[in-house]
């Protein structure tokens, strides 16, 4: 736990000196919103794991987490606009495969947890519907948009857990477990995101957004391991421009 308040405060601090530079009061044409939603994760290659006698080569499946944080919207016209979103998100994979342990057969259910800060930089095209006036008033208008960026991210935790069955000398196991692995993942991950969404509103908007997201980077950390994960993720989240 103390390791995790210590990875976490330059990160932390990040965020509020970036914020407060790319977010003025003054500033006319810069919007600010708040999202979450889910994301479905993997890796592209296996997760590799040894402690004492156990050697795991585990082929990475779909998991779920969750994606939350702030918009930071600049417009540059009514067709383009630049979105810095610092957020926090939850990857990894999961393992559903037998292995062997001293011998015997085991069946593990587990997954990796891996909370980062993120912070995507992403340019987005919008429609540009005409201006329907009503009784002197513009009326709220729907938008469809395309976002295409790159994105930095910074390791806050990372945890492999879940349960072993199985019956190595005839009797029935069962355990769970719960292992630190900070040390397989690297520090700082990076990638590239695509994605596209639709939003309603005049000045205060509610928007909807489909978003996939791929470390470029290698997101791991041990060569003696032979382990280049690299986190891919799709996101579906629900925004407001306030």
């Amino acid at each position: 736990m103390n390791g995790f308040h210590l990875r976490s405060l330059p990160a932390g601090l990040l965020l509020i000196v970036l914020s407060g530079l790319i977010y003025p009061a003054t500033a006319q044409s810069t919007n600010f919103g708040i999202t979450g939603g889910m994301n479905i994760s993997s890796h592209l290659n296996a997760f590799r794991y040894v402690n004492g006698d156990i050697r795991l080569n585990l082929d990475p499946k779909i998991t779920t987490g969750y994606y939350g944080g702030m918009i930071l919207r600049q417009n540059i016209s009514k067709a383009f606009r630049l979105q810095m979103e610092p957020s926090l998100t939850l990857l990894g994979a999961k393992y559903e495969e037998p292995f062997m342990l001293r011998g015997s057969e085991l069946q593990t259910d587990s997954r990796t947890k891996l909370l980062y800060i993120q912070l995507p930089l992403v340019l987005q095209l919008s429609t540009v519907p005409p201006q329907r006036v009503v009784y002197g008033r513009d009326t709220p208008k729907t938008t469809y948009h395309l976002t295409g960026g790159v994105f930095a991210g910074y390791l806050l935790d990372a945890r492999f857990k879940g349960q072993n069955t199985g019956a190595p000398i005839g009797i029935s196991f069962e355990g769970e477990f719960s292992n630190d692995i900070t040390s397989q993942y690297a520090e700082y991950d990076g990638g590239v995101v695509f994605g596209m969404g639709v939003e309603h509103g005049l000045r205060r908007k509610i928007g909807l957004e489909a978003r996939a997201q791929y470390s470029v980077w290698d997101s791991g950390n041990a060569e003696e391991l032979a382990f280049y994960p690299h986190n891919m993720a799709v996101t579906v989240a629900l925004y407001f421009i306030l």
